[in-house]
């Protein structure tokens, strides 16, 4: 280490570690005082050490404008400390889910700058071209990678394979035991998915698979992938896209060739990179970028790259291929300590976790075995209804997180991929997961947030009555509130919270009776206050209609979702029609979940959504696909679904979560 200029003294006395601002599959980053980026890498006891030297070699004399300067290593500590330059801009991944696609010029200037790096590198490394991918993509997606030598994963060998990721990898590369290695030509195909990325906002394939991908890239019937919108561009850059894509690599240009064509010759200011910067950094402040519509907003989605608001630009945004598990609900979470953020599915395995901030990991980790059929998150806690009792459970996902992260450090990695399921994680030890007394035999819970008293509520229902919890911050736990002895029925087909005007406590709604006057026909809704709910006030007399969802929409509105007939009705709490929004939307599906936003609602049914606005009734947005089967897992704070093929509703499930769709969160 000495030999190739690595330091043996303390690091923190010349930085000092500010706060961790990520984490690669070998160590963590950190940003300092000084403005540097700092990897820290705990290296094993009798690790050989030879390829990280050639690595500090070459960062030491690989000097290019387009690449992360190199500062200098520290050994200290059974830890080497890689000092570079810190980057602030971001990815350009995290820039163009803020601004949506990049124009045509912009794309022409990443392209060009990423391939005077690729030129530059097969200059300076030359038997050492097999590097080239990872770094171009890296560099391409402006998320320059501490290791620059491929061989340091044989050393710090904690960095996955790179099936990981294929969507960028050229046809030889995925071919590699066939066709028996490659050459920096797969750089240039790289630059060429890039491109497309840039321009779609996700590489080709990328709804597939990475094992899927990567086999039919190795196919000879694959042919080059191409830009979706011929129109929309211009035909340098479809020639541009074409060229860098050409599927046998001793036909396919070099780097050196690339930067002859037209496409990269114009005129490319740096200004194009500094602007569009400058316009992820203040969204609001500039016009968006590459989309026809003229108002773009950028909508929070709770952890997720936000996604620019476009009429009719709600999608479905896959985050898992082919779920073994039988998910009955999801929840989202961030987890404080590293803004990770993550989907937790509750399903007949058990609980499990994705790392929405590392998809192409494409793996789930069991968080807690037991069966769950419910869950809620109310800051760092998850509530869930689980186990063979269904009992309602409390659970520190801030403790749970930590004690597995000290787990897998202990027994290795425990996960599992799209088709495996991984070892269980006794939790049982520690004080982290609490069950709520007498909530045995729970079959249905609803939380309600009251927003004149600030007080949030969790309701449920079993054998013996209704449970009432209330949410207690100093203690950051929900504490049982009020125990109702009632008799139910064994199945409730609506059971929603309500908040009643000038009410303490929530009301409790379970089910819609058709009411005639003379002058006209009314909706009533079975709802009753808690505080004075008993067995005669809880049902009424009448005809209960067939009613799949009831949603309060504000102090004195409420949404139903019929069941038979097909439509929305919007409705006081009374019952009444109300006088300042359309009193139905009629819908050609069934409804199976209503989803309530600011000024709309989202309808979801068997084979995608549509959106209406509650003032007009017209259509704001609208996906489907009759190929697959929907179901909402969850809808707090981020909406979460499942799909099954039509043809094959037993088999593995994709994930999705929606983005695009007009959210008042």
């Amino acid at each position: 280490m000495d030999a190739v200029g690595v330091s043996f003294t303390d690091p923190r006395d010349e930085y000092e570690l500010i706060h961790r601002i990520g984490s690669g599959t070998y160590g963590d980053v950190f940003k300092s005082s000084v403005t540097t980026a700092i990897k820290v890498i705990k290296l094993d006891a009798g690790e050989d050490l030879s390829s990280i030297e050639q690595e500090i070699t070459m960062m030491k004399e690989c000097k290019h404008q387009n690449i992360v300067g190199y500062f200098g290593s520290y050994h200290w500590n059974n830890k080497l400390w890689i000092c570079m330059e810190f980057c602030g801009g971001g990815s350009l991944q995290d820039i163009y889910h803020v601004t949506g696609p990049l124009t045509e010029k912009q794309i022409a200037y990443m392209c060009r700058e990423t391939l005077q790096v690729s030129s530059f590198l097969l200059t300076f490394f030359h038997s050492h071209s097999n590097i080239l991918s990872q770094i171009i993509v890296d560099v391409a997606l402006g998320q320059p990678d501490f290791g620059v030598a491929a061989e340091i994963s044989t050393s710090v060998s904690k960095r996955k394979s790179f099936i990981g990721t294929p969507y960028w990898m050229a046809p030889e590369v995925a071919a590699v035991e066939k066709k028996g290695g490659y050459n920096q030509l797969c750089d240039i195909w790289s630059v060429g998915i890039t491109a497309i990325e840039l321009a779609e906002l996700q590489p080709p394939m990328f709804d597939l698979h990475p094992m899927r991908a990567l086999v039919l890239m190795s196919k000879s019937s694959f042919q080059p992938p191409k830009l979706k919108e011929k129109s929309q561009w211009s035909a340098d850059f479809h020639s541009f896209v074409k060229v860098s894509l050409t599927k046998n690599p001793r036909r396919r240009p070099t780097a050196e060739k690339l930067l002859q064509h037209s496409f990269v010759t114009q005129q490319l200011r740096k200004t194009l990179g500094e602007e569009l910067i400058d316009l992820a950094n203040s969204p609001d402040l500039h016009s968006p970028l590459g989309m026809d519509e003229s108002d773009l907003e950028v909508s929070n989605c709770h952890g997720l790259p936000p996604t620019p608001q476009v009429h009719m630009g709600a999608c479905f945004s896959k985050v898992f291929n082919g779920c073994p598990l039988k998910t009955h609900c999801a929840v989202t979470w961030v987890w404080p300590k590293t803004k990770d953020h993550y989907l937790i599915l509750g399903a007949e395995e058990g609980i499990y976790t994705l790392n929405l901030n590392e998809l192409h990991e494409d793996t789930m980790e069991k968080l807690l075995p037991q069966r769950c059929t419910w869950l809620y998150v109310m800051n760092n806690i998850l509530m869930s209804v689980a186990g063979k009792s269904s009992q309602l459970s409390s659970h520190s996902l801030t403790a749970l997180f930590d004690h597995r992260s000290n787990m897998q450090k202990r027994q290795g990695h425990l996960s599992i991929n799209a088709h495996r399921l991984s070892t269980r994680i006794n939790s049982r030890k520690y004080a982290m997961s609490v069950k709520i007394p007498d909530t045995k035999g729970c079959r249905g819970c609803r939380v309600v947030r009251n927003p004149y008293t600030d007080s949030t509520f969790l309701c449920g229902f079993i054998p013996s009555g209704l449970f009432l919890l209330l949410w207690y911050e100093p203690l950051q736990k929900f504490m049982l509130l009020k125990h109702v002895t009632v008799s139910l029925p064994e199945f409730l087909p609506i059971f929603e919270l309500l908040v009643l005007d000038q009410a303490e406590l929530p009301g409790v709604c379970v089910g819609v009776r058709g009411h005639t006057t003379s002058e006209h026909t009314n909706d009533q809704l079975h709802s009753t206050e808690l505080s004075a709910l008993n067995d005669c006030s809880f049902f009424s007399d009448g005809e209960t209609l067939s009613v799949k969802q009831v949603t309060q929409l504000d102090r004195d509105t409420v949404l139903i979702a019929l069941g038979s007939e097909c439509e929305v009705k919007v409705v006081k709490l009374q019952g009444c029609t109300s006088k300042n929004v359309t009193s139905r939307m009629t819908f050609d599906f069934c409804i199976e979940t209503l989803v309530s936003l600011e000024d709309s609602v989202l309808a979801f049914w068997k084979h995608g959504l549509r959106g209406r606005r509650l003032g007009s009734s017209e259509v704001t947005q609208e996906i489907t696909d009759e190929s697959r089967i929907f179901h909402v897992l969850g809808k707090n704070r981020d909406i979460i679904l499942q799909s099954t093929p039509t043809d094959d509703p037993s088999a593995f499930s994709n994930l999705y979560i929606l983005t695009g769709h007009e959210s008042s969160y």
